[in-house]
């Protein structure tokens, strides 16, 4: 039988907390030591085995480290101190499922130890076991009931399981603890008067969600004294008074937010609430109006109050105000002015309103150098901002001609206003010239080095015409003076937008290794704000901020919602399809290899070579780890990539199931794998979301060709699923599908993709003769600049003949005159 740590001689006693503290000081060599020291007279030692797994795991041997563990556990089975230690090492390689059932375990053995149970509870929190958090939560305080943070650890429990009432009941009965100014806990804490704002102020928001408005509005009341966030103290008012249907008492609260904030379009609505109007019903419409006229008197600065009338006015209500704006904005020379209306635009009438009568500003301009409302000329810029609005409005409804002139006559009058080359750019890549776009938005930052924003919408665009080399030389430009690498400081800072247009260029360039690094990158980003929230558990309810703890939990739970996330784990899934069906076709693709005379990036072009010092922790510093794979060849080189791809497919399915994308994508590894089944769900599931959309014939052609193929896979099964394809789609065809939607390209984009996926040659000849076709008028305004660009890339990669390609290019000019994409 093992020896406990309490059995063990006094010296090896001492030696093994003195390991314990060694690690909580992170010296983990040292520690190390200690442990073989123990280990040289007790080998057989489990929790000195267990801690020593510990160490190993620190220092980057993990192997070693996980073996060492499980042997302490199997020698020591029932030690807490085994299995907190195994947790706490799958906790740090963040496998969460694994670290909660060891602690789990831990707590069979020292049910009451206070640290196993806060730790377990970060755990649920992480996991979003909720329920199991109040049982460990309630087990904390019956230990310990003097330490504010449990109890209120307990309420936000309470209240993440959608039990208010028990929140509020456990703030309220235990009050007192949470605000002994005489306790230990407040007695060295500068932030009190703080933290008990906070928590007075979560009391009364529990109150709110158990919908006791009274009581909370009279508790608000009471604790106005104790409470520093004044603006959140007068919100909560407002909004309790509303729902009190006390609308006097309300509107004159909105009227004091307003008068703090004439730009928060929540008080102003607020406001409009508490004399029973509302903006979105027509009938109210006028009574809105002149309310707003009121307030624009009261607060003539507020642009919310200028803008907010055109979201709901129509004719000649519109007009006037828009009138009123455009006018104001043009003189200032408001450059976001067209980015401000842009919402408005949705609505048909509103957006050819708005083109004649900025128009209308022209023709005045031209013929009187003044508009219509003044007796003086105005400034020259003001006819230049309006050529600028009107550029922008003629690039929305695809007019590129007619919007390049109007900006090449702002800049002839304004050449060094840096805004203009940046729309000009815009709508040159609109148009298709992505190379001039990329020369423009280059010549613009020209004219203002020190201008962050356009230096990374040159970039952007640099990254757009697969220029990678000048885009990184371009952007290290606004890295830290102090970084060492700097490419990798870019990655280290997390700036997502840059490794995912990275990622797009290397695809466009057919360098798939590289193209998944950094979509993969991307991923990792996303990956740590998920993991980034885990010290936020405690660290938020040691502070009190529980308001905004909750806040930060429900954005996490949407965090992979993102479309940077999702259109890079898009583009990973069909990176991995793509090495597949290379390889399955016997021509595997090679990684590119890299210039390996190509040092490091440094800020002024030059480049530094040997390893670099980055901070690794309090007083340490490390040489930076050598990239070891610079052209992503790991990726390239994997053993499956549709497993590679399934890890992203399941991603999106938890988080954007509701987008037809994601099914697609999850269709396509599903199918390659055989796994029908799955890729029947993802049908159905594209089904319920769209079911007319261009790629689901196209699929369930493709899954039925499959099972005919697939003689291993079992008969009644195959019958069953076919039985249900049929049963709902019927004699689906790619031909009849494309025929009754002729006038839609997305269709034929779909059938086409459809066609080359099934093989065979009279697949491939029917594809590219759908794809030649692609920007034939029948179309119409359904021919994108995107899905032009697909068929292009299509027809390449089909081995389409010089002859239909250079059709297929000669039709697509026709369309977009100005691409040089074609």
């Amino acid at each position: 039988m093992s020896l406990t740590v309490s059995e063990l001689p006094h010296k090896e006693q001492a030696l093994f907390r003195a390991a314990l503290k060694l690690y909580e000081v992170k010296q983990f060599k040292k520690g190390l030591k200690t442990c073989d020291q123990i280990l040289k007279k007790y080998s057989s030692h489990g929790e000195t085995l267990a801690v020593k797994g510990m160490f190993l795991a620190h220092l980057d041997r993990k192997e070693e480290a996980y073996e060492t563990i499980k042997r302490g556990i199997e020698i020591s089975p029932k030690s807490s101190i085994s299995w907190h230690v195994y947790g706490i090492v799958c906790r740090f390689d963040e496998n969460y499922e694994e670290a909660a059932r060891c602690y789990e375990e831990a707590l069979k053995a020292d049910s009451e130890n206070p640290t196993i149970l806060r730790e377990l509870g970060q755990l649920y929190t992480q996991l979003r076991q909720y329920q199991k958090l109040v049982e460990v939560r309630s087990r904390i305080v019956k230990i310990d009931s003097s330490t504010p943070h449990y109890w209120l650890g307990l309420a936000v429990a309470h209240q993440l399981t959608g039990r208010n009432d028990l929140a509020l009941k456990v703030i309220s009965t235990h009050e007192h603890i949470l605000l002994d100014e005489s306790s230990p806990f407040k007695a060295n804490n500068s932030s009190y008067k703080g933290d008990v704002s906070e928590l007075l102020m979560y009391k009364n928001w529990l109150m709110e969600l158990n919908g006791d408005y009274q009581t909370a509005l009279d508790n608000l009341k009471e604790v106005r004294p104790r409470v520093t966030d004044v603006t959140a103290w007068k919100e909560q008012k407002a909004k309790l008074l509303l729902k009190l249907d006390r609308k006097e008492a309300a509107a004159s609260a909105y009227q004091d937010l307003i008068q703090r904030n004439p730009d928060s379009n929540t008080y102003i609505c607020g406001y409009l609430s508490c004399n029973g109007l509302d903006i979105s019903r027509p009938e109210d419409k006028d009574a809105v109006l002149e309310i707003i006229k009121g307030l624009q008197q009261q607060f003539p600065k507020s642009n919310a109050l200028k803008f907010l009338p055109l979201t709901f006015c129509n004719g000649d209500d519109f007009v006037k105000e828009a009138d009123k704006l455009a006018k104001f904005s043009l003189r200032k020379g408001i450059p976001s002015l067209f980015t401000s209306m842009k919402t408005l635009y949705t609505d048909k009438v509103k957006g050819e309103t708005l083109g004649k009568l900025f128009e209308g500003y022209s023709s005045q301009l031209r013929a009187t150098k003044r508009l219509d409302d003044s007796t003086d000329d105005e400034s020259l810029s003001v006819s230049t901002w309006c050529m600028f609005y009107l550029a922008q409005h003629a690039d929305y409804y695809g007019n590129y001609e007619r919007a390049l002139q109007l900006m090449e006559a702002a800049i002839n009058a304004s050449p060094d206003t840096v805004d203009l080359y940046m729309v000009k750019a815009k709508i040159l890549k609109h148009a298709g010239d992505i190379r001039g776009a990329r020369d423009v938005m280059d010549f613009g930052r020209q004219k203002d080095l020190n201008d962050r924003f356009i230096n990374t919408r040159t970039v952007k665009y640099m990254l757009r015409n697969n220029e990678v080399d000048d885009a990184e030389k371009t952007i290290v430009l606004f890295v830290r003076d102090d970084a060492e690498h700097m490419i990798q400081e870019i990655v280290d800072t997390q700036t997502i937008w840059y490794m995912r247009e990275r990622g797009h260029a290397y695809r466009r360039l057919d360098d798939i290794g590289r193209a998944l690094k950094h979509f993969h990158q991307v991923s990792h980003s996303f990956e740590t704000y998920h993991k980034d929230q885990y010290d936020f558990h405690t660290y938020a309810i040691r502070k009190f901020t529980i308001r905004a703890y909750i806040d930060i939990l429900e954005w996490e739970d949407q965090v992979f919602t993102h479309p940077v996330y999702v259109d890079s784990a898009v583009a990973a899934i069909s990176c991995y399809v793509d090495l597949h069906d290379r390889k399955a076709a016997g021509s595997p693709f090679a990684p590119i290899s890299v210039d390996t005379s190509k040092k490091p990036m440094t800020r002024n072009g030059t480049a530094k070579s040997g390893q670099h010092n980055l901070s690794a922790g309090v007083g340490e510093s490390k040489p930076a780890a050598v990239d070891a794979d610079p052209n992503g060849s790991a990726f390239v080189m994997a053993d499956n990539h549709l497993e590679k791809a399934l890890k992203f497919v399941e991603v999106l399915e938890r988080s954007v199931g509701s987008q037809p994308e994601t099914h697609v994508s999850a269709f396509e590894v599903h199918l390659r794998m055989k796994k029908y089944f799955l890729a029947l769900k993802s049908i159905n599931s594209l089904r319920a979301i769209d079911d007319n959309h261009p790629s689901l014939v196209p699929m369930v052609v493709r899954i039925n060709t499959a099972l005919d193929a697939d003689d291993s896979f079992a008969a009644p099964m195959k019958a069953a699923l076919k039985g249900q394809l049929t049963k709902v789609f019927g004699d689906a065809s790619i031909a009849k599908t494309i025929e009754e939607n002729s006038k839609y390209l997305p269709f034929a984009l779909a059938g086409a993709k459809g066609l080359i996926c099934l093989g065979g040659d009279t697949n491939i000849a029917q594809a590219k003769g759908l794809l030649v076709q692609a920007a034939s008028e029948r179309y119409g305004a359904t021919r994108t600049l995107k899905s032009l660009i697909e068929a292009r890339d299509l027809l390449a990669n089909v081995g389409a003949s010089e002859s239909e390609r250079s059709t297929f290019a000669a039709s697509a000019k026709k369309v977009f005159s100005l691409a040089t994409c074609f």
